[in-house]
């Protein structure tokens, strides 16, 4: 098999924060897959027999001591943290640390696919790319619902809930506090 996915999970201790991170943030692993294309062949090998995502899980609470392993069809990397500071600033400069924070640790990785993925995640985001990934980093996004078989009076539904559940979550986004009190 290939690579075809990349994702990082957070697990933080507080259910609010965890649904914060996941309107936020999530959606960089779906637009990480473009970065995955110059590299595939690089992806693939004996190694990655019956793998292919690569999960980085980011955590206050761990189920698995910190470092790599193999489970099922995934290489991961269990590290615990304090996943509270990512409120302070935007979802964006975020990820920008993280594909930093997560290279680093894939080039250390036993597998050269992994490896392989570390690079590419150490590349610096480019104005072009950036632009690109923002609509990665809002929910809801109309073009999941409907890429989810939603139409009609389901998909008005549908996005009316998300919106809800998201106005409830972004109250947990400090940087927008520290934004509006600087501008008053």
């Amino acid at each position: 098999m290939t690579i075809a996915s990349v994702r990082i999970y957070y697990y933080p201790k507080r259910q609010r924060l965890e649904k914060y991170l996941s309107a936020t943030h999530w959606g960089f692993a779906e637009w990480f897959t473009r970065r995955l294309k110059p590299i595939r062949e690089q992806l693939r090998g004996p190694e990655a027999k019956g793998v292919d995502i690569v999960n980085f899980n980011l955590g206050e609470r761990s189920w698995y001591a910190p470092g790599w392993r193999k489970a099922l069809n995934t290489f991961e990397f269990d590290f615990t943290c304090d996943l509270e500071p990512l409120r302070d600033q935007a979802p964006l400069e975020n990820i920008e640390r993280l594909m930093r924070f997560t290279g680093e640790i894939a080039l250390d990785a036993p597998w050269p696919q992994v490896r392989a993925v570390g690079g590419a995640l150490l590349q610096p985001l480019s104005d072009v790319e950036r632009e690109s990934l923002l609509p990665f980093l809002t929910w809801p996004r109309e073009a999941w619902f409907r890429k989810a078989l939603y139409s009609g009076p389901q998909l008005e539904l549908a996005m009316a809930n998300a919106r809800r559940d998201t106005a409830e979550a972004m109250k947990e986004a400090r940087y927008l506090r520290q934004r509006r009190g600087a501008s008053r």
